[in-house]
């Protein structure tokens, strides 16, 4: 199955996502590092084969080449028991389940991410995508802060932030 960054950004488009606003509403995050950024050390580090042996093919390729999976490709979208939503590359618990919001849209949303767990970065769009994202050439991508893992993007919808995220990128855990 073919992974394609050019769905979500189309869909954001289409949305009149404000990317532009999001640091703003984000208070201004720090600057996460991707993982292939030189001299940047995580408290969870693997070798590319290491990675690769641990993940599939898809999640290889979203997780640490920053590709999006499609829509409705992830079961984790509708899922809506109460729980909690890990990182897969190193099980640090990224989402509860009371910040999840759902859209029929095919992706995993989430309102806010637990404490000290979600990095940003900012990731440039393609200009083969052109200006579909409006003025911003510009989204703020979503980074476990304990591996590096690239998990998605955080959108502004209906004026708020929201984070739109990879269901490859998590495993859900339900409560007891």
């Amino acid at each position: 199955m073919s992974l394609s960054k050019q769905t979500r950004r189309t869909f954001l488009g289409s949305a009149a996502v404000s990317v532009a606003a999001a640091p703003t509403l984000l208070g201004g995050q720090a600057r996460a590092h991707t993982p292939t950024d030189e001299g940047v050390t995580y408290e969870v580090t693997r070798s590319e084969a290491e990675w690769r042996e641990m993940l599939s093919e898809d999640q290889y390729r979203i997780m640490r080449e920053g590709a999006t999976e499609p829509r409705f490709n992830s079961q984790l979208w509708e899922q809506m028991s109460a729980g909690h939503y890990h990182c897969r590359g190193c099980d640090l618990t990224l989402y509860g389940s009371d910040q999840k919001i759902m859209l029929l849209i095919g992706w995993v949303f989430f309102h806010h991410s637990h404490a000290n767990a979600v990095l940003t970065s900012i990731d440039v769009v393609p200009a083969e995508y052109g200006d579909s994202l409006g003025e911003s050439e510009n989204m703020m991508e979503a980074h476990c802060r304990r591996c590096g893992s690239h998990l998605g993007h955080i959108i502004s919808y209906e004026e708020s932030p929201l984070h739109c995220i990879n269901g490859a990128s998590l495993v859900f855990h339900a409560d007891a």
